[in-house]
């Protein structure tokens, strides 16, 4: 886990391309998209502070709540850049992805985000993963019924309780959120899809993750072992 690694290691360490090295690589990754057989995306941290970005991470959020925790006498700046969950709204690269999707250069996406803003940009249920759950979808354990809010649905105090104070309305069991919490193992249904696209891919870009946490880390990884191009902005 990056929290676990020193500030020194060489692979937390973030490199800056200059303009035009970045639009010679933005130009190679298009013509991988357009000519890929099985695109797939892995996302991460998009303007919500998330867990692992080191102390000296040139990301405008800043440090990850991990690393602000190891190092006790570093706080977040007063002028980086965040969004607070509940009021962030899909990002132009959200949308992008949509765009890929309707001209079906994009044939899926595994996210590791919990704000749901993949489904709020309009990009179909049945091509994205959710791999750590979706704050504003709880499930009905019995029916199977699931209910996209457009609020956060979880209401419970201690860590591993999913219980909200809502029904199904459909047989009126108790209705769980659906947030995977630390200790806890990813839904085998969503994880199961990573890894069967993960084997058709032949392009993979990941977008804001660090790749420290398994078996998350291990699906775009698979892309890349099996000769795969892999793209890690």
């Amino acid at each position: 886990m990056a929290h676990g690694i020193a500030d020194e290691d060489p692979t937390k360490k973030e490199i800056i391309d200059s303009p035009k090295v970045i639009d010679q690589k933005l130009e190679q990754l298009a013509d991988w998209i357009r000519n890929a057989k099985h695109f797939i995306v892995f996302t991460g941290q998009c303007s919500i502070p998330d867990f692992r970005s080191s102390i000296n991470t040139i990301l405008p959020t800043g440090p990850g709540v991990w690393e602000l925790r190891d190092h006790p006498g570093v706080k977040r700046s007063p002028t980086a850049f965040t969004v607070n969950m509940t009021k962030a709204i899909p990002s132009a690269t959200h949308m992008a992805l949509v765009e890929l999707a309707r001209q079906n250069l994009l044939q899926f996406v595994v996210s590791q985000n919990i704000d749901g803003l993949h489904l709020r940009s309009g990009l179909p249920s049945t091509l994205i993963a959710e791999l750590h759950g979706n704050s504003n979808l709880e499930v009905c354990k019995k029916c199977q019924t699931k209910c996209l809010r457009d609020y956060r649905t979880r209401t419970a105090v201690k860590a591993h309780d999913h219980q909200t104070t809502r029904k199904c309305s459909k047989c009126r069991s108790t209705l769980y959120d659906s947030i995977i919490n630390f200790g806890e193992s990813l839904p085998k249904q969503e994880l199961e899809a990573s890894f069967e696209h993960a084997r058709k891919a032949d392009v993979c870009l990941v977008l804001g993750s660090s790749l420290r946490v398994t078996p998350a880390a291990d699906i775009p990884q698979m892309v890349g072992k099996r000769g795969g191009k892999l793209i890690i902005g």
